[in-house]
């Protein structure tokens, strides 16, 4: 049986790009290239720059090699990517002038 992706096209764009957002992010922090981490997690350049851009959606498999190759356990990446995906709380513009 095949797998069926019942997100919406915009949600799934969210998520493409809260993975790329927070790869970017902590691959920046460690003063990482993208090639470093392409090597140490066995995934081609082209491929995480992809991942990174929010274009391609990686497998369970590839974030952990990912991980892996930031130096990370996946189980911070995933919640470091939760955190992206958390809507950030907006105060309409007429409340925030009356304060």
């Amino acid at each position: 049986m095949e797998a069926i992706d019942i997100r919406s096209p915009e949600q799934k764009r969210d998520l493409l790009s809260a993975i790329g957002e927070t790869l970017r992010s902590m691959r920046r922090e460690r003063r990482l290239t993208l090639r470093q981490v392409a090597e140490g997690s066995h995934v081609s350049v082209s491929y995480l720059a992809e991942i990174e851009r929010g274009e391609k959606d990686p497998s369970s498999r590839v974030l952990e090699s990912v991980a892996a190759g930031l130096d990370v356990e996946v189980s911070e990446l995933l919640i470091q990517i939760s955190a992206a995906l958390e809507p950030v709380e907006t105060v309409p513009v007429a409340e925030s002038i009356a304060a």
